[in-house]
């Protein structure tokens, strides 16, 4: 008798280890690929308007205009494309992308040391030639950590896949065992997806800290009570 409570326990567990590293690897990965795109648009973004203004076709300061608000438009899009986790990650960094003021005046300060305003006309241009390159430049941490992300996302899904097999192997009715690995791995997602949501409500959108153990947890308790509800039925 113990050791089938034994057995049924260690499913149990493997269960939901299984279910909460595939939430976390699914999340990883497409986070990643998000940022991936998202480096290789504003790269082409800023290429094309280097190319409009150098043959005449646009002045700068339309270019350096027409730049950065399709780059916050790329900015906004990607993070639809994200996960919970990653977009809380994202608004953290930055919760909005800057105006053009706003990057005139940073720039202007950089380049020269004085106010965009004050600054003569070949300089101006130079400042927004500037903000053109700027829309293509990547923070390398970021892009850094985007690589991990994948890494991680891709390694935690062999063990996700290492404990599903595990499951089924160890199992007397295989049938129900691969049953079972769906619904616990279905319940995952659903609760960290709600938890993940719920967290980002109470703490706020820019909080990844809390939204990930919101996922961690949502995902525990969707785990357990799927497999709870799958063991009353069969």
């Amino acid at each position: 008798m113990n050791d089938v409570y034994d057995r049924t326990a260690l499913e149990g567990s493997l269960s939901q280890l299984e279910s909460a590293t595939a939430n976390f690897a699914q999340r990883f990965i497409q986070d990643g690929k998000v940022r991936q795109s998202y480096i290789e648009k504003t790269r082409q973004l800023a290429q094309e308007y280097r190319a409009r203004v150098a043959s005449g076709a646009l002045s700068a300061d339309d270019a350096a205009r027409q730049v950065q608000s399709i780059r916050n438009d790329i900015l906004e899009a990607q993070r639809l494309r994200s996960t919970d986790i990653g977009r809380a990650k994202a608004i953290n960094l930055k919760k909005v992308g800057l105006s053009l003021a706003d990057l005139t005046e940073k720039y202007a300060k950089d380049k020269f040391g004085k106010p965009f305003t004050s600054l003569a006309p070949n300089q101006q241009n130079l400042v927004y030639l500037e903000i053109i390159d700027s829309a293509g430049r990547q923070r390398p941490s970021v892009n850094a950590a985007a690589m991990r992300y994948t890494a991680l996302g891709r390694a935690l899904v062999f063990v996700s896949v290492g404990a599903a097999i595990y499951n089924i192997a160890s199992a007397e009715d295989k049938g129900t065992a691969v049953a079972r690995e769906g619904v616990v791995i279905g319940g995952g997602f659903a609760g960290g997806a709600a938890g993940g949501a719920l967290a980002g409500l109470a703490c706020g959108p820019g909080a990844p800290v809390c939204v990930t153990v919101g996922v961690f947890v949502g995902g525990a308790l969707g785990a357990l009570g799927a497999d709870l509800s799958f063991g009353w039925i069969f």
